[in-house]
């Protein structure tokens, strides 16, 4: 009799060992056939390329004496290449010699952008007028944050007069 009741309590424990504290097997986050909720198996197999996009620079220079604009789109050289790039572009528009005179006259960096848009937007007239540049995420968005820059306070409209993108061209927005 003691072995009986021995046998059946070690068979009685090995069913509890299958199904813990009396749940339902069932139960769980891995229920599916195929296994593709739990990280393994079958199921459509959604696997992520990642690519490495190539950066591309871009930079605005802008002249407040005479309202000469430089810029710089898809330089892959850099920052600094897209920098120089855009300070001589300004300078040929009749931006003048730079260094920046100790008047104050001569192109200034106005933004830079990687792998983004950037824009600049004038208004007023030369010499009281107002500047704003801006880069952002897509040229609408860098334009519209331009024109609000330079629109802020001021009874007069801006306009954009420079706006372009630095993308590669096989991954553009």
């Amino acid at each position: 009799m003691k072995k009986i009741f021995l046998m059946l309590l070690a068979l009685n424990s090995f069913t509890a060992l299958g199904n813990p504290l009396g749940g339902n097997p069932t139960d769980g986050y891995c229920q599916t056939v195929d296994g593709s909720a739990c990280g393994w198996g079958g199921g459509s197999s959604s696997s992520r390329r990642v690519y490495k996009v190539p950066n591309r620079w871009g930079a605005i220079y802008f002249n407040a004496a005479n309202w000469a604009i430089g810029y710089s789109e898809n330089n892959t050289e850099g920052e600094e290449a897209a920098r120089r790039e855009a300070l001589a572009n300004c300078i040929d528009s009749g931006g003048g010699k730079n260094p920046i005179a100790r008047s104050g006259e001569g192109c200034h960096l106005m933004t830079e952008y990687r792998n983004a848009c950037g824009a600049i937007a004038l208004g007023g007239v030369k010499g009281s007028g107002r500047v704003s540049a801006h880069g952002g995420a897509s040229i609408k968005e860098a334009e519209q944050k331009a024109i609000n820059g330079c629109e802020k306070n001021q009874s007069f409209k801006c306009t954009v007069r420079y706006s372009g993108c630095s993308y590669h061209p096989d991954y553009r927005r």
